[in-house]
């Protein structure tokens, strides 16, 4: 699973020197933006610009001791107003943890939570709720499950270190200590992990960017076996038993599903031995079938190094990523593939690691990572042809598709098909291929079909993007 690590501060963080923290390293800071009686934290404006100052992702948080809905949604005029149209690449995080809140009953967090979001997504930004395990659990009904969640969750011995047998299983984020020491901050800061990235584009099925089926199927094969969305990757086995299991009999000894069933295949699994390699040869063999699996990564494929000297002299060898190609690292000690790349990072899917950052090899999980372009532990990538279209005309693309809304759009249509790309002839998307009369959704942008109609690129639901025809659509 992909992790971003991240701070959330304020106030009582007093002055801090972000130049140390960001030379730390931080993938997102939270900041509060007011506090008890609508009052703009004193620190805000000082840790926004700093943010924006070292290019830090930054979103904000509201801890709500409002009791009735007017209440609330005067503490969501005061976090809009006060934002006033700049920039946050991470949520409007509503903080539900007050205890004078619990006597209202989960039906009013439900209706005063609603009525929060709903002017902090009129006014463009995106919305997600903080709280701790015991109000998730008593307090949170199931209508609000549906949006992102910000899980505290820390020991009473807590150290700033990570428990990770506390770790929650729902959630986008996980604040994991409120206890931390980062260099540049003198007092003690709540540390969090964050398995979703709101600053990547926007997934290609629901963007409706061209892309190979191929490329695509690689891709979800490796979220799939390292838990992303699910918080629960593959982890090898102590014995034979329970292979297929994602987390039953986990143990150290390299004992895999895809040993076994490349093994299967008349080929060398190596069961019981490193599986970095193994892992990858075998979603190519899913993938492609075993011929061109072997084609890509060799007779050899067991062995890093091998797999190297193979695409050398295939002239596959490179020293750039590429989506779905495979990366090498430490003079061919491990192994994983390119999930996505951007101008600082490459996100890898690995075999055989574990969450830690750098690379670990003999791990025992199937897991998302992510380093620098330039850390010096990467040896190259072997790129792969996963059909006509290239991954970097996909790119080019997406780049000139606006994803700001402009209006709000009404269905006039009883029923209204939503497209993947503008035309008739292009197939539905998979999140939310069918709008209903009536139906409001966010209209980003307007494009031409190939027979030359009006289509619009339209979001839905404030995170599934698509194509309808412009005649269906009414600006309201």
């Amino acid at each position: 699973m992909m992790e971003l690590k991240g701070i959330d501060v304020s106030a009582h963080q007093g002055k801090i020197s972000w130049d140390k923290v960001a030379a730390y390293g931080m993938d997102f800071v939270l900041i509060r933006i007011t506090e008890k009686g609508n009052v703009v934290d004193p620190y805000f404006e000082i840790n926004y610009a700093a943010c924006n100052k070292y290019n830090i992702p930054a979103g904000v948080y509201k801890y709500s001791y409002a009791m009735t809905i007017t209440e609330i949604q005067s503490e969501a005029r005061k976090v809009v107003s006060t934002l006033n149209g700049r920039k946050i690449q991470y949520p409007v995080w509503l903080d539900l943890e007050y205890h004078n809140q619990r006597t209202l009953g989960s039906e009013s967090i439900h209706k005063m939570a609603d009525a929060f979001r709903e002017i902090v997504e009129a006014a463009g930004y995106k919305f997600g709720i903080y709280c701790n395990l015991d109000w998730y659990t008593n307090m949170i009904c199931s209508h609000l499950k549906k949006y992102d969640f910000w899980i505290a969750r820390y020991p009473t011995n807590d150290n700033g270190t990570l428990q990770e047998r506390l770790r929650p299983d729902f959630g986008v984020g996980w604040q994991y200590s409120s206890k931390a020491t980062i260099p540049g901050i003198s007092t003690k800061v709540d540390r969090n992990i964050f398995y979703k990235n709101y600053v990547e584009e926007p997934k290609k099925e629901e963007t409706a960017v061209a892309t190979t089926d191929k490329l695509k199927e690689f891709t979800d094969l490796g979220d799939l076996y390292a838990g992303e969305g699910t918080g629960k990757p593959y982890l090898e086995k102590r014995t034979n038993a329970y292979l297929d299991d994602f987390q039953k009999n986990a143990g150290y000894n390299n004992y895999t599903k895809f040993a076994r069933d490349v093994n299967s295949w008349g080929q060398p699994g190596c069961q019981g031995q490193p599986w970095c390699a193994v892992y990858q040869f075998w979603k190519l063999v899913k993938v492609f079938g075993l011929t061109k699996a072997l084609q890509i990564m060799g007779g050899g494929f067991y062995n890093c190094q091998s797999v190297t000297r193979h695409a050398k002299q295939k002239g596959t060898w490179k020293k750039t990523p590429k989506k779905g190609a495979l990366i090498i690292f430490r003079n061919g000690s491990h192994i994983g593939s390119v999930r996505t790349y951007d101008t600082k990072y490459v996100y890898t899917n690995e075999g055989n690691t574990s969450s830690a950052a750098g690379v670990v090899a003999n791990g025992g999980a199937c897991r998302n990572k992510k380093y620098k372009l330039t850390d010096s532990a990467i040896d190259g990538y072997v790129w792969i042809d996963y059909g006509a279209t290239a991954d970097q005309t996909s790119t080019e693309t997406a780049k000139t598709l606006n994803t700001t809304p402009k209006f709000v759009g009404k269905v006039t249509a009883t029923e209204l098909n939503v497209r993947s790309w503008a035309g008739a002839e292009n197939p539905k998307i998979k999140k939310w291929p069918l709008l209903k009369n009536g139906n409001l959704v966010d209209v980003c942008d307007t494009v031409k079909a190939a027979d030359e109609s009006d289509w619009y690129y339209i979001r839905i639901a404030g995170k599934y993007y698509g194509f309808v025809a412009k005649k269906y659509l009414k600006k309201i």
